[in-house]
């Protein structure tokens, strides 16, 4: 009987048994429903009775479901224990074989040999371990033949010199399509990530003086490809990550080895990306981590793109990345792919992010991350989506921090970036008022609408009160203080009105309480500074105002 005939024995045995466990159990079940009392009387005496229902309810809770406790023992001799003892056993080797070097009783020919034939041992053995059941101690000798191999190459190539180069790479790719081989054929993930870290290191366990960067590249980009595949049809997530991770410091090490940029560098990072999302067209795979992964993937190339290329190269790239991305969201809004919309979004929304960065100079251009940001929020609410939200309400922060810095050193004049800053600004805030009266997010929405509304009528008062003071820069101190001080009141009797038109009782009291705010501007700030008859005029015209607003108040208490 070969081994598969016996696997096949093995299922059907279990599933015989797990038959029978099924019926003891709906027999135990029936034994306690006969074994109930079979009549009761009618009537009984006042001894309080048991519903069936608490006879069920208390059965149940004197059952005690416990709880699978840790095999210990098998955690630890099974699993961890031929792992560190294979490492130590590994180390006794190099020591041992070491002391046989030092002793001249070994060659240099005869050291690879008995490194192959030590690592063809470990491949015999674990697959006698694996015959008899112990797959954790086959995987682990699997594992370290992988890593003989590796080494013994290495030895005869770089320190004994009797293999050259190609046949040391080609020894190398040999022993990673092995490792991938034991990955496959023993459902062994570990192996998988073994394999690709052997597979990368292959190239640099090669003496080449100036190795071509385009045979590096598309080495590691083939691997990469191989692996991202194999993890991808055996549904191996951390050898997808492993996979994806470890091609960035080998492109790194390899960049500062040869001491200068490469595009073609950056060109692999590209490719890279683009079979990423290549799977994510195709819908196979892994899905959900290949989503998670694209992002990050896109400032990766960004970031070598930045490095490697001139700033011409970068802008083309930043703007192919902005358009092809925004086609490829509406393709899946029009499809309905929900699933990776919102990841498309946030990359098209931080290429343009990044393209206006490299792009423009002017100060201006803060004004466009605000409705950039405010574009990519909108976007997050209409396709409910919480990630993109996330992003744009990310950007749309961003750039307002940048457009208040701005704005903190003052408007230079009525026709500046300031204004058009302070614009953008107003009317972002305002349509963010907008989008959470039409798509609410629960509970907190009238909280955070009540916020807004008073973060929108306090900007605007720093709106009126830089617009102002920029256009008042060619008149008198005492003249722009009655000015702005005008226009405060003003503002404050266009809110308490509108409060008064639409009957909002908190409209009316922040009119109100900006109507204060004024005289307190008025006493502690123009006071000390403007001359008596500008004193006259504002008291004067702060108490006419208040007075008649609040003839307002008892006019409409009475038509009410």
């Amino acid at each position: 009987m070969n081994e598969d005939e016996r696997l096949n024995s093995l299922e059907k045995r279990i599933v015989e048994l797990e038959k029978e466990v099924n019926e003891l159990k709906k027999n135990r079940l029936s034994d306690r429903v006969d074994t109930t009392p079979q009549a009761r009387p009618l009537v009984e005496d006042a001894s309080p009775s048991v519903s069936p229902y608490r006879e069920t309810k208390e059965q149940t809770q004197s059952v005690t479901i416990k709880k699978k406790e840790t095999d210990w023992e098998h955690l630890i001799a099974r699993v961890w224990l031929p792992r560190v003892f294979m490492f130590v056993l590994l180390i006794g080797l190099i020591w041992g074989f070491k002391a046989a070097v030092d002793g001249g009783f070994i060659t240099e020919e005869m050291r690879c040999f008995i490194g192959l034939l030590a690592g063809g041992a470990f491949v015999y053995i674990g697959r006698r371990q694996y015959r008899h059941r112990r797959p954790l101690l086959s995987q682990v000798l699997f594992g370290g033949s992988i890593g003989i191999f590796m080494l013994t190459t290495f030895a005869a190539h770089y320190l004994y010199e009797l293999i050259s180069a190609p046949v040391a790479f080609i020894l190398g790719v040999l022993w990673t399509i092995l490792g991938l081989w034991f990955s496959y054929r023993y459902k062994s993930q570990a192996l998988g990530v073994l394999a690709s870290i052997a597979g990368i290191l292959t190239p640099f366990l090669v003496d080449s003086n100036n190795p071509p960067t385009i045979f590096f590249v598309a080495y590691e980009v083939l691997l990469y490809t191989s692996f991202m595949i194999f993890a991808m049809k055996q549904r191996f997530v951390t050898l997808f990550y492993t996979s994806f991770i470890l091609m960035q410091p080998a492109f790194i090490i390899f960049n500062f080895g040869s001491g200068s940029s490469d595009r073609w560098l950056a060109y692999g990072v590209l490719v890279q990306h683009i079979i990423i999302l290549g799977s994510i067209l195709l819908r196979a795979g892994i899905l959900n981590h290949q989503l998670r992964i694209l992002g990050a993937s896109f400032v990766l190339t960004v970031l070598w793109f930045k490095l490697d290329l001139d700033s011409s190269d970068m802008d083309t790239i930043l703007l192919s990345f902005t358009l092809f991305y925004s086609v490829l969201s509406a393709y899946f809004w029009r499809k309905n792919f929900q699933q990776a919309l919102p990841f498309v979004l946030a990359i098209a929304s931080y290429a343009l992010l990044f393209f206006m960065m490299t792009i423009f100079d002017s100060e201006a251009v803060v004004g466009f991350y605000i409705l950039e940001g405010f574009i990519a929020l909108a976007l997050g609410f209409i396709i409910k989506s919480v990630f993109q939200k996330i992003n744009g309400l990310l950007i749309y922060l961003l750039g307002c921090i940048a457009g208040l810095n701005i704005l903190s050193d003052g408007m230079p004049s009525l026709a500046s970036v300031n204004l058009f800053i302070w614009i953008v600004l107003l009317l972002t805030f305002a349509a963010i008022t907008k989008l959470l009266r039409r798509y609410p997010i629960g509970s907190p929405t009238k909280v955070i609408m009540k916020m807004l509304y008073y973060g929108w009528g306090i900007l605007f008062l720093f709106f009126i009160t830089d617009v102002t003071t920029a256009a008042t820069l060619n008149v008198s101190e005492n003249i722009q203080h009655l000015i702005i001080s005008s226009a405060w009141v003003g503002y404050a009797i266009s809110v308490i009105s509108y409060g008064l038109k639409k009957g909002i009782k908190q409209i009316r009291l922040a009119g109100i309480a900006l109507l204060f705010l004024t005289l307190m501007k008025v006493i502690f700030f123009d006071l000390p500074t403007v001359s008596v008859v500008i004193k006259a005029v504002l008291f004067i015209g702060l108490g006419g105002i208040g007075v008649l607003l609040s003839r307002l108040f008892y006019k409409k208490e009475k038509h009410d």
